[in-house]
C-alpha cells in the first residue's frame, strides 16, 4: 500500500502464525479468551486479516483443536516408534505421552469443552481419534480388560488435573504413571485373572 507517497509493504499473516497465537492465548489466559479479535491483537494484525483465514470463531476452534491433536499424536508416535516390537507398545506409548504432558496446561480440555458448546460437530475428529487409539490398544493386548483399565486411568488422571478438580504431588503422579506403565506391559504379555491382577498389585 502507499503512505505519503512511499510504498509500504503490507505484512502477510499465515494460518500457522494465527493458530500458534491461539495456542498461546489458550495456554496463558484460558481457551475462553480465544477470539478472532484476541488473535489479531496477539500477532499485530487486523481482525479482517484473521477473518480472511478463519471466517468464523468455529473455524478458528476447528483449526486449534486439530493443531492440539496433531501435537499430541506426534509425541505419541515418537514414543510408539521407540517401543516398536515390544509388548503393548501403543498403550505404553500412550502412558508415556500422558506422563510427559504438562498438567498445568489446560488449553486442550478447555478447547474441547468450548468447541463442544460452540458446535458439537467440531468434536467428531476427536471422537474418531479416540476410537482409533482404542482399536490400536485392544489389538495389541493379551489382557484387553487390563489394557482398557490402564487407558481410562490415564485419561482420568489428566482430566482431574486439567479441569482443576484434583492436583497430584509430582512424586505421587510419577509413581502412578510408573505403575500404569508396568500394568500396560503386563497387559501385552498374558491375560490375567482378577485374582492375578490383585496379586500383582499387592506385591508392589
Amino acid at each position: 500500500m502507499y503512505q505519503r507517497g512511499l510504498c509500504v509493504a503490507r505484512r502477510r499473516f499465515d494460518k500457522h502464525e494465527m493458530i500458534a497465537a491461539a495456542r498461546r492465548i489458550a495456554f496463558e489466559r484460558g481457551a475462553g479468551n480465544v477470539t478472532l479479535e484476541a488473535v489479531a491483537r496477539e500477532i499485530g494484525a487486523t481482525k479482517g486479516a484473521v477473518l480472511h483465514s478463519f471466517p468464523s470463531k468455529i473455524k478458528l476452534f476447528e483449526a486449534l483443536l486439530k493443531d492440539l491433536c496433531d501435537d499430541w499424536d506426534g509425541r505419541f508416535r515418537h514414543s510408539q516408534g521407540a517401543l516398536s516390537g515390544e509388548p503393548a507398545a501403543a498403550l505404553r506409548a500412550y502412558v508415556e505421552t500422558f506422563s510427559a504432558t504438562d498438567p498445568l496446561a489446560p488449553s486442550y480440555v478447555e478447547a474441547m469443552m468450548l468447541a463442544l458448546a460452540e458446535d458439537p460437530g467440531l468434536m467428531q475428529p476427536v471422537r474418531e481419534a479416540y476410537q482409533n487409539y482404542a482399536r490400536m490398544i485392544d489389538a495389541e493386548a493379551k489382557d484387553v480388560d487390563l489394557a482398557r483399565l490402564v487407558w481410562v486411568a490415564c485419561e482420568g488422571i489428566m482430566m482431574l488435573e486439567l479441569m482443576g478438580l484434583h492436583s497430584f504431588e509430582q512424586a505421587d503422579r510419577s509413581r502412578l504413571f510408573r505403575l500404569l506403565a508396568q500394568l500396560a506391559t503386563r497387559s501385552g504379555r498374558q491375560e490375567l485373572s482378577g485374582d492375578q491382577r490383585l496379586d500383582f498389585l499387592e506385591r508392589r
